[in-house]
């Protein structure tokens, strides 16, 4: 959540636990403009057993306060500035559920506040006007193995069978959660980046690690189209774009003239006219230039670039013809 120079974001790694399970909270606090420095209050409600922390890597190393009052427990940082725009620190919390408690949500709250004078602070009524930003994380907390629907209704009061089956469910929920969200992992859009090689090999596709994660993602949505399209000027153009981010120019060269008369012979591998090269096209390409200070390495950079574009050209294009390509700046 946002608010004036702080952003704040705080999750658990589990939406379901059970009696005696552990859950992670971790929070991220995200400085948006400069701030003196700011003060962070992650909260435990009743029914979490606070357990092992650990503050941000960039923190200023001092140690946190603990603060525990009738909603639970509170866990106290304290970061000194000045902290600049773009700087990011990471928390972590575990924590037990406690068995007294009761199956419904348990709810964890972050709140950050930046540094603020006495003054100001008087003068300020509200979280908005202070810069404050808060964010919650949820936990829904089982009592009874949800396993025990399946089996007959006398088996309900049984806490040992209800213990047994907890075991059994905790181990298998994540599985099945996995696969209840099987359809995204097959989406190019939402598949996590590690399985994009592995889609890719279904079409036959080796991704180049070195293509930014969009173009990847982008190649793989229209493998299908491409693959339609293979040995198409249009097919060509398709895929140069999604590497390049620029729609090239292909020229088919045909015979530049006809002339027909005394001298015209026909036959195989003659074409009529003169100057003129079958089978043969022209791919031109404006691109921008690719800078840096070392001018060795903006040469090596430019080359393998141009070495991929032509590795694209030789699998898209008919395998009887031949090319010419040019690559000129865009400006």
């Amino acid at each position: 959540m946002e608010r004036s120079g702080l952003a704040v974001s705080h999750t658990a790694d589990f939406s379901r636990r059970y009696r005696g399970e552990q859950v992670t909270f971790h929070t991220r606090v995200d400085v948006l403009h400069r701030v003196s420095g700011y003060k962070i209050n992650i909260g435990l409600p009743e029914g979490l057993i606070l357990g092992s922390y650990q503050p941000a890597l960039e923190s200023s190393g001092a140690p946190p306060r603990f603060v525990k009052d009738g909603d639970g427990v509170h866990v106290l940082w304290h970061e000194n500035g000045p902290l600049e725009t773009g700087t990011s620190f990471e928390y972590q919390i575990s924590a037990r559920v406690a068995h007294v408690a009761g199956e419904g949500y348990l709810q964890s709250e972050a709140v950050v506040r930046p540094e603020t004078n006495a003054r100001s602070k008087r003068q300020s009524d509200s979280d908005a006007s202070m810069g404050v930003a808060r964010e919650t994380a949820c936990v829904y907390v089982r009592t009874k193995a949800q396993y025990l629907k399946h089996l007959p209704a006398l088996y309900e009061e049984d806490e040992l069978m209800g213990q047994l089956l907890t075991l059994f469910e905790s181990f298998w929920d994540p599985i099945e959660r996995t696969i209840d969200q099987l359809p995204f992992y097959f989406d190019p859009q939402t598949a996590p980046l590690d399985l994009l090689p592995w889609l890719a090999s279904w079409f036959n596709l080796v991704l180049d690690e070195r293509w930014s994660e969009v173009k990847r993602r982008r190649l793989l949505c229209s493998a299908v189209s491409l693959y339609r399209r293979r040995g198409t000027c249009r097919g060509l153009r398709e895929y140069l774009e999604i590497y390049t981010g620029e729609v090239p120019q292909i020229i088919e060269h045909r015979a530049r003239n006809l002339m027909l008369g005394r001298e015209a012979r026909l036959g195989p591998g003659i074409a009529l006219g003169t100057q003129n090269v079958p089978h043969t096209f022209t791919v031109t390409l404006h691109l921008p230039l690719i800078e840096g200070d070392d001018d060795e390495v903006v040469a090596l950079q430019e080359g393998e670039r141009r070495r991929v574009i032509e590795r694209i050209i030789e699998a898209e294009k008919p395998a009887h013809t031949a090319y010419n390509l040019q690559i000129e700046s865009a400006g």
